[in-house]
């Protein structure tokens, strides 16, 4: 095989190359010798071409006359040149001038736009370019052929993007063309592949004979417009952005758009970035293509330009350019034993497949260097014979390291994020991801990284990830969990759980198209898979549906851009887009750009026609009118506020009342404590209620909504269409239900209360407030003593209530060791929290940490009380008419407590199992009635005592069961139903909240188990866990929450104990839609 013919050339930005003759294999005719000095002969090769070539293995060998070539053969057997006739033209200026004109000409007969074609088993019949490159090409063509507006390519990672630009530079480009790309290797790589036309010959589609290109490759920033003389000399040039569009080449780029006839922009997601988009938009008066995998950055925005073709991934594995993946995951809490078991076994298939005869690598994939570096030191211990290697872009060794990868050397490279942008490794097989990845657009280049098809022996790729690290996008969740089919789901990250899912490819398969388009449009951010528009809509009473007359009621100057209809539900949605202009200036050239979506559904039961629109300024009567018909009438007035009925604890955070015959003031809006005002005023004459806007719980889960008297309604919600037209149903359900009073709500609407002493009611609970509890429980921690513990760990319990009744203390307990707060009401700053004894603690949240009492002083803790109100900082919340509370017989349900010994609680207390205890009875229990896992979690943070899973085939049922020990059974005591009630209240938050329950469990078991205790199972374990955990995103989940109290009996409780039974249970019905249910005597 002879080595490549290359004219190289220094040039103050970099260097200049032209291969003048591609590697490649020739016949020896003969075999013979040749005297190159008086005393030295060497052997000489007369090959088929009838060139005389010198084979040497000296450093330096004189060039007899009538030899073309000298080729030298070091002792590792690489073969170089030390001379050939050809390339002595390179020290000459005019030659490499010829060189290029010539190379030009020879490129007017183009390329051959010839399809590969395979057969049914996927075997080559005949070679050519891939369907994604044939389609890509004709875009380009078509593009340029009507606008100069820059073009974005989207092709999955190995479908064929940089040959899809090479044979652009030799079909359609006259001139220089610049390739900009985001990082040194990828330059590097570029600059290979445009040197022999990468594999546009063995493709088949130019000719043997054609001439490579002159390439320049810029790799120091331009100090001067001289220096761009690199842009006359090449047929291409390949940059870094770094250096062309920071420092001193900031001024200089107008000049060299000036030099180039197209701008190619590599990994165009990046353009988002200020310094690319600055340095693209130079290019106004030049050809612009971006190519990506992904049309989207990390952050979600859509790189701009028109896409003017997109090649989905569903495609390319439908094609097979992708290889399956096998995904092995781990299931690991802790980081440090999660990089272990990823390592392990990442490195056990890197040795069954080199065993297996595949030529195969390993990449481990680390989000930071000091990770990089750490997780290096782990594969150097582990698998020292494959000589790890790391490589980060900081690492000016990098280029030396990927060299021991390509020599095999080495077999495993540790890297940040991924072996850079656009690298080419058909070897790399085996992914271990220590760091998860946190977006789409990252996770489809690295997975084409992984599954990209090659000749050679190489098999399917393998990905092992730590299932247990759910930190991820819900978009990515489903690709982390156990048994993951990634050959199927990286086609459908568009949803977050397999029902959603389903739904959508429903409703988005029966969506019509109602305007021209192809599959893959220009725009995909407005694909309708990607549509969540945030829940808001008016409504209007209508006899007819007719969508196809929507046009009508488009105002001037609007443009519709998608238009799609869904028959089945009758919705209409589409988009529009205008071009205002703006306020600020009477230029008529300058304008703004707006879009807008439209939803008009149509529900002919409730003979309703909703209208949602992101634009807000009207009502949009003239749409109603053209699509329901001319008598539709808005639903307006109070019987909008009906659609706050069905909703439970509510609380109005904004008042907004209208005051009718005031010259002043005609609307005031309140909020806080001076709802209750508002209230009050919007009941009196002359005053009407305009906006309410509040929060509560539905249906077992918390809900936000507004609604105005003018007749819209809104949620915080947001999501799919399809799930907005059933948001519709139930809101047009309470819409029209005449049965339903405005004034019955206000009465039950929880209002503030400014207070200074604290109620006569019994404490109930005492929970952390909601800016905590909407936290990750592992992400919040209490410091004590210089020590971080999860506050997970630490129980809160009330105390006492003083005499004055104007301080209450509560204590923080783990491990024995108790701090005790004071909060104070009645003083200057309306309420205080302070420490009062043991030790001070302090928080850490979202990166902040400081004293848990100037924490708590802007974030109160809440304070339950018996008859259903709740304390927030000074502002006593409870209904306008207190509710009449009672416990349901039928929740009662009595055990057996023979042989039980009721004054012991916990089936192990200091480091002792415990038999026939009240936990014992309860857990043996749930074992004997089937249930898959039990798992006991007696301990400070615990969500309940015991935590029971039980999987049907179309629901998990899970129980959160809280066991108190009693003085004897039966009793009467107020205790024996405060303390229990309490941890059941608080528990109730764990019902929406499934994977963190699991999740919990998780890591209690890794912190809780001993060599004593080596695990909290009961029944089951992590393996049951995991497949409970993966069967949540396919079936229903139903909760209970349970108390286990011997010393309350059903039929002679007392009726203190009726009462906090009686507020316990209506607080989770109101607030998580499930009872509670009392195991107890008789």
């Amino acid at each position: 095989m002879l080595p490549a013919l290359m004219w190289h050339k220094k040039h103050d930005l970099g260097e200049i190359a032209h291969t003048v003759r591609s590697e490649r294999a020739e016949r020896i005719v003969e075999r013979t010798t040749i005297r190159v000095s008086p005393r030295i002969e060497q052997p000489l090769l007369i090959l088929e071409s009838g060139e005389h070539i010198v084979l040497t293995t000296r450093q330096r060998c004189p060039v007899p006359e009538g030899v073309d070539g000298v080729v030298r053969e070091d002792d590792t057997g690489l073969l170089v040149w030390q001379y050939h006739r050809e390339l002595s033209g390179q020290d000459d200026p005019a030659q490499w001038a010829e060189k290029k004109s010539e190379v030009s000409e020879s490129w007017k007969s183009g390329i051959r736009y010839a399809s590969e074609h395979v057969d049914h088993d996927g075997n080559l019949v005949h070679a050519g370019l891939r369907a994604p490159q044939i389609g890509a090409l004709h875009a380009i063509g078509a593009h340029w052929s009507l606008y100069s507006t820059p073009a974005t390519i989207v092709m999955p990672t190995g479908t064929g993007k940089t040959e899809t630009m090479i044979a652009t530079l030799v079909g359609q480009v006259k001139g220089t063309f610049f390739v900009v790309v985001p990082s040194s290797p990828l330059r590097s790589q570029t600059v290979k592949k445009f040197l022999t036309l990468g594999l546009l010959r063995k493709l088949r589609v130019i000719p043997e004979d054609m001439p490579n290109p002159i390439v320049g490759v810029i790799n120091n920033r331009p100090r001067s417009e001289s220096e761009l003389d690199i842009f006359d000399s090449c047929h291409v040039v390949v940059s870094t952005m770094a250096a062309v569009s920071q420092g001193t080449a900031t001024k200089l780029v107008p000049e060299m758009a000036e030099r180039s006839s197209c701008l190619v922009v590599d990994e165009a997601h990046h353009v988002g970035a200020k310094s690319w988009a600055a340095f693209r938009d130079e290019f106004q008066a030049t050809r612009v293509l971006q190519f990506t995998a992904t049309p989207f950055r990390r952050d979600g925005i859509l790189v701009d330009g028109d896409v003017i073709y997109s090649y989905p991934l569903r495609r390319a594995q439908e094609d097979q350019y992708f290889k399956s993946i096998k995904f092995d995951p781990v299931c690991e809490i802790e980081p440090k034993d999660a990089d272990r078991a990823i390592a392990e076994k990442a490195i056990t298939q890197l040795g069954a497949d080199l065993e297996a005869g595949f030529d195969h690598l390993l990449m481990a994939r680390c989000n930071r260097i000091e990770r990089a570096t750490e997780i290096l030191r782990l594969y150097q211990e582990l698998a020292p014979g494959y000589d790890p290697i790391l490589v980060h872009s900081e690492d000016s060794s990098s280029g030396w390291h990927l060299q021991r990868l390509y020599s095999r050397d080495s077999r495993i490279v540790v890297c940040v994020e991924m072996l850079g942008e656009g690298f080419d490794m058909p070897q790399l097989k085996i992914a271990a991801i220590h760091d998860t990845h946190k977006s789409l657009a990252v996770l489809l280049q690295f997975t084409g990284r992984f599954t990209r098809t090659a000749g050679g022996v190489i098999g399917d790729a393998t990905v092992v990830a730590n299932i247990a690290d759910q930190d991820v996008s819900a978009g990515l969740e489903r690709l982390y969990s156990e048994n993951a089919d990634w050959n199927t789901l990286l086609a459908e990250m568009s949803s977050d759980a397999v029902r959603e899912h389903r739904e959508l490819v429903e409703f988005l398969s029966q969506s019509v198209p109602l305007t021209n388009e192809v599959e893959d449009d220009a725009l995909a951010s407005i694909s309708p898979a990607l549509l969540r528009p945030k829940f808001s809509v008016v409504a209007y009473r209508a006899s007819e549906f007719k969508p196809r007359r929507f046009h009508r009621a488009v105002p001037v100057n609007t443009e519709v851009h998608r238009v799609w209809l869904h028959d089945e539900s009758s919705t209409l949605y589409y988009v529009t887009k205008t071009e205002p202009p703006v306020r600020w200036t009477r230029a008529q050239s300058i304008q703004d750009r707006e879009w807008h979506l439209y939803v008009v559904h149509y529900d002919d039961e409730l003979g309703l026609l909703f209208i949602h629109s992101s634009e807000k300024s009207c009502l949009h009567e003239n749409l109603a009118k053209v699509v329901g018909g001319q008598d539709v009438s808005l639903v307006r007035g109070d019987s909008v506020f009906r659609t706050l009925s069905g909703i439970n604890r509510l609380q109005f955070q904004n008042v907004g009342v209208t005051k009718h015959a005031r010259r002043n003031l005609r609307f005031a809006m309140y909020t806080g404590a001076d709802v209750r005002q508002a209230l009050e005023i919007s009941q009196t004459v002359g005053s009407t209620k305009s906006v309410l806007q509040g929060a509560g719980y539905e249906s077992g889960l918390p809900v936000a909504i507004g609604c105005s008297f003018k007749g819209r309604v809104w949620s915080k919600e947001r999501g799919t269409i399809a799930h907005l037209t059933k948001w519709c149903k139930r809101v047009g359900a309470k819409l029209i239900d005449s049965a339903i009073s405005t004034d019955e709500i206000l009465q039950n609407v929880l209002v503030p209360e400014e207070i200074t002493q604290f109620p006569e009611a019994t404490v109930l609970t005492l929970e952390w407030p909601l800016e905590i509890l909407q936290q990750q429980e592992e992400r919040v921690q209490l410091i004590r003593d210089g020590i971080e513990n999860p506050l997970s760990y630490f129980d809160l319990r009330f105390d006492e209530i003083g005499e004055e009744r104007q301080a209450m203390r509560f204590y923080l307990e783990y491990d024995g060791q108790r701090s005790e707060y004071v909060f104070r009401l009645g003083i200057a700053n309306a309420y205080e929290f302070t420490h009062v004894a043991g030790p001070a603690l302090s928080i850490g949240v979202s990166r902040r940490e400081l004293p848990l009492s100037d924490f708590l002083n802007d974030y109160p803790i809440l304070v339950r009380f018996s008859d259903l109100s709740e304390l927030d900082g000074h502002l006593l919340i409870k209904p306008e008419v207190a509710p009449e509370l009672s416990f349901p017989a039928e929740c009662f349900d009595v055990w057996d407590w023979s042989g039980i010994d009721v004054t012991r609680e916990s089936l192990w207390r200091d480091g002792q199992q415990q038999e026939n205890t009240v936990q014992a009875r309860a857990a043996q229990h749930f074992i004997d009635a089937g249930y898959e896992v039990v798992f006991d979690d007696d301990a400070s943070g615990e969500a309940a005592d015991l935590i029971c899973f039980k999987v049907e085939e179309e629901v998990i049922h899970f129980s959160l069961v809280h066991c108190k020990f009693t003085e004897n059974v039966g009793g009467a005591r107020l205790q024996d139903a405060v303390e229990v009630c309490s941890q059941a209240v608080r528990s109730g938050r764990w019902l929406w909240k499934f994977k963190d329950l699991c999740r919990h469990i998780a890591r209690r078991e890794q912190r809780l188990r001993s060599d004593i205790r080596p695990t909290r199972f009961l029944h089951g374990g992590t393996h049951e866990m995991n497949n409970i955990l993966r069967a949540s995103r396919f079936k229903e989940i139903q909760g209970r929450i349970i108390i286990v109290q011997p010393g309350i009996s059903r039929t002679n409780h007392s009726d203190r104990q009726a009462t906090i039974l009686a507020a316990a249970h209506s607080f989770l019905m109101d607030t998580v839609g499930v009872s509670l249910d009392v195991v107890c005597a008789e």
